[in-house]
């Protein structure tokens, strides 16, 4: 065999051996670069693995990614909406404060027209009175004064108090005038009776039976009714039309006839007014019976009448003495004798008494003597009205007093007010005398 220098065989296995050992070594120290570094490599992995999402999760991500894009748009969205939906608001409300601006200053425009409307009405109807009254005083001025009472014309003047109205003062037992102030309304001027018709219509209805005057007549449905004094006294409306239907139109005008209505008193004056009644067909009978409709008395008819009622139904001429002799030998005319027995009269004067002590009449009241009276309030052609006829004392009839005004604000209390001053200013000196009534006033204050 042939032997080869170590040198030589050195230098031929140098490449191979040198690869092997290369390849022998790497493989060592790889290998025991993974075994040395296993925590490394997990961390590795794990960042590795970290740095690249699976698709589970890159699936979450890009779903959450677009629910907060989403929510983004829709938060978006609704913002807008509501800077959207505010200034709706806004506007709207804008607009309604526009238009409730706009009724304020309507209604603030109506108020100020309605005011001045009223206040239009109010110069008128002031102008009105205040010329109706300027009428009164130059009338005043005018009335024929021979035979009168002086000081109780004074005393009525005064209590009249520059008011558009008429008085009248006289005798009930003869018919004697003691004044008449503003003689030219008194005695020919004509009004509306307005409640004092009531006495008229009460009268006929007791007269006649066409009710039981110790019971009440129903009013209402329930039951409700009330007897004739406190109806005077109250002056219902509703109870003196049932009475004025019960009579008819006929009766209640034959009545209204027989007290001296319609014809002239006979009073010694020169121009004297008779007034007028109703004509069948003109208004409907209750109504007729309540307020006086189409009816025209004079104060001077309604006094007449009143002092009948007083006396005992004697109806008189009022009369004035013109000169002294006639006023001491002072003869009563009788025209003649009302349609009015002693039960009827007691009757109609409980109402009357209880229209002056609880009922529409209370400013009559006299301390001295008990009055007895008959408010009427309406309107007349053109006017307020306001009447009172009433006569004192009821156990000494010795004054009939009757006022009659009209203005804007006249009523029958008013009335009754300016009869109550002249009562308390005149009546002591005549009640405080001995009792002076004719035979048929006697006797029946002696029945009560």
């Amino acid at each position: 065999m042939m032997s080869i220098p170590a040198r030589a065989c050195a230098a031929l296995l140098s490449p191979t051996i040198s690869l092997i050992l290369l390849a022998s070594f790497a493989g060592i120290f790889s290998t025991g670069a993974e075994a040395a570094t296993p925590v490394a490599a997990q961390k590795k992995k794990a960042a590795t693995k970290k740095a690249t999402p699976s698709k589970k999760t890159a699936s979450k991500k890009a779903a959450s990614s677009k629910s907060s894009k989403s929510g983004s748009t829709a938060k978006s969205v609704k913002s807008a909406s509501g800077s959207k939906n505010t200034a709706v608001r806004s506007k709207t409300s804008g607009k309604a404060a526009a238009r409730s601006r706009g009724r304020a200053a309507q209604l603030s425009a109506a108020r100020r027209r309605a005011r001045a409307q009223q206040l239009a009405r109010l110069r008128v109807l002031r102008a009105r009175d205040a010329g109706l009254r300027n009428i009164a005083a130059a009338n005043i001025l005018r009335d024929e004064t021979a035979g009168e009472d002086m000081e109780i014309r004074r005393v009525s003047i005064e209590a009249l108090a520059g008011r558009s109205g008429t008085v009248v003062v006289m005798d009930p037992n003869t018919g004697r005038i003691y004044t008449v102030v503003n003689q030219q309304m008194a005695l020919n001027s004509p009004v509306k009776p307005c409640s004092t018709v009531k006495l008229i219509v009460g009268l006929g209805a007791l007269h006649e039976s066409v009710f039981d005057p110790s019971e009440n007549i129903q009013l209402a449905r329930n039951g409700w009714g009330m007897d004739l004094t406190e109806a005077m006294a109250r002056s219902n409306n509703p109870f003196f039309q049932v009475l004025g239907r019960r009579l008819g139109f006929d009766r209640v005008i034959n009545y209204a006839m027989n007290y001296g209505f319609g014809e002239k008193t006979g009073i010694n004056y020169d121009t004297e007014s008779p007034g007028f009644l109703p004509e069948e067909g003109q208004g409907e009978t209750g109504h007729m019976s309540s307020h006086g409709d189409n009816f025209g008395v004079t104060a001077i008819q309604l006094a007449a009448f009143t002092a009948a009622i007083a006396n005992g139904g004697n109806l008189y001429a009022p009369h004035v003495p013109r000169t002294p002799e006639e006023a001491a030998d002072f003869a009563p005319q009788l025209r003649r004798r009302i349609e009015m027995t002693a039960e009827d009269r007691h009757r109609i004067l409980s109402g009357m008494v209880g229209a002056v002590n609880f009922g529409t009449a209370k400013l009559a009241y006299d301390p001295v003597g008990q009055v007895a009276g008959k408010t009427g309030t309406c309107t007349g052609a053109t006017d307020k009205l306001g009447l009172f006829t009433s006569f004192s004392s009821v156990e000494n009839p010795q004054l009939v007093v009757t006022v009659i005004t009209t203005g804007s604000t006249e009523a029958g209390k008013r009335a009754a007010e300016i009869a109550g001053r002249i009562y308390r200013a005149i009546s002591p000196g005549f009640l405080r005398q001995p009792m002076t009534a004719p035979a048929a006033a006697a006797m029946e204050l002696d029945q009560q």
